[in-house]
């Protein structure tokens, strides 16, 4: 299988049927980052890719291929606001010459618990053209924060959409749109299964990424515990993974498979102390392995001067999954409208979460979402991703919450 990899610079995708090519499980909904309201610099142990705040108007510049990976221009061209968002629409100059992706990073909170109002800027939601996926969570939008963004997804591992199932229960957090990563095949989406029975034939897949080890994970995600608090222990930050979420989960197989990713770096903005994004996760899985020891993951790894791991996770320490505790959805009967017309049917999944994590102004931070199967390639998973943005919360580890 080819790798879609897609290396984010500024301008914007022209390929309209850019995201008829994306298929998966993982929906990504939104990505939060809180702003702080306090200043200061920190060191990066993430990659150097800074952030700016675009003023330029890039040209647009269409995809190509090359030995199996996309490469594409992505950025914004006017505003690309949505008409009802109601937010302040930033303005900029329509010049060229900027080579990184303007990614908006979502509306701040309204201040602090001192009453302090945040310093970060309003965000006008940009994705009414479902064709751009940092769009789709939130980012890249006019005059807003800039990221530099790649993923590595099989063709039907990734697709931006405006709903799933009925009813309003997976409708975007942010703008139209949001993000779906899949282990499966995105393209069946909505092929709708008959009976139980029938649930394996509609959606798993297997597609594997050309050159990828599938007994570990692309730089900088390591599965190892770090075995202490990075909190109370700086020193631990950069040796695995701050969150101890993933080492015993995984270690059942050492083996991962249909592994897809969507990533990007920037550098947190002054003021900011937060970073929030709101994603869900649903599964194939259930019910056949349901309190089994092997199951699809979600990670979500941060890495930056304070943290390096994964930050979605339950009050327990298990990662997303099936056997997380935000399971909310099961259809053993096949009614429910989340699932309905769609291939999950008969299948499992939470709802929307938000997960925040504690970030430093000035810091150069690197944010990898990623959802894979363990042990099996067969039986697979989803997970939506929106709404990225900036915020003001007071919080010292990671926290992963249901919406509403």
């Amino acid at each position: 299988m080819s790798i879609g990899e897609v290396a984010v610079s500024q301008g914007f995708l022209g390929a309209q049927n850019w995201r008829r090519s994306f298929a998966g499980y993982v929906l990504i909904h939104g990505l939060v980052v809180a702003t702080g309201c306090s200043s200061g610099a920190a060191t990066s142990r993430g990659t150097d890719t800074s952030i700016t705040t675009a003023t330029t108007a890039p040209t647009t510049t269409s995809p190509s291929e090359t030995e199996g990976t996309t490469e594409a221009t992505v950025g914004p061209t006017g505003d690309g606001s949505d008409s009802d968002s109601g937010e302040t629409t930033s303005t900029t100059d329509p010049t060229t010459g900027s080579t990184t992706v303007k990614y908006d990073v979502g509306a701040p909170d309204a201040g602090d618990t001192e009453g302090n109002a945040c310093e970060v800027a309003d965000h006008t939601a940009c994705d009414l053209e479902p064709d751009d996926p940092f769009r789709a969570i939130g980012l890249n939008c006019p005059g807003e924060v800039t990221v530099a963004g790649s993923w590595q997804t099989d063709p039907v591992g990734m697709e931006v959409i405006a709903s799933w199932g009925e009813g309003t229960t997976y409708t975007p957090r942010e703008g139209s749109h949001f993000l779906v990563l899949s282990s499966g095949d995105l393209g069946e989406r909505l092929d709708v299964p008959d009976s139980p029975g029938d649930a394996a034939f509609h959606c798993n897949s297997t597609h594997m990424l050309d050159g990828m080890d599938t007994s570990k994970f692309p730089a900088p995600i390591q599965a190892k515990d770090v075995g202490g608090d990075c909190l109370q222990n700086p020193a631990l930050v950069g040796t695995g993974d701050c969150s101890n979420t993933i080492e015993s989960q995984f270690q059942q197989s050492g083996w991962k498979y249909d592994y897809q990713e969507l990533r990007f770096s920037t550098t947190v903005p002054e003021g900011a102390s937060t970073l929030s994004f709101d994603v869900a996760f649903l599964t194939k899985e259930y019910p056949v392995w349901l309190d089994m020891p092997f199951n699809d993951m979600f990670i979500a790894w941060v890495e930056s001067s304070t943290w390096s791991g994964n930050v979605s996770f339950d009050q327990n320490g298990k990662a997303l999954s099936l056997n997380a505790a935000f399971l909310e959805y099961f259809d053993e009967n096949g009614d429910l409208p989340q699932f309905a017309g769609t291939c999950m049917r008969y299948s499992a999944g939470t709802g929307w979460l938000t997960t925040t994590v504690a970030v430093e102004p000035g810091d150069d931070i690197e944010v990898v979402f990623a959802v894979f199967d363990l042990d099996d390639a067969n039986w697979d998973s989803f997970v939506f991703l929106d709404n990225v943005r900036w915020g003001c919360d007071e919080i010292d580890e990671p926290e992963t919450e249901p919406i509403g």
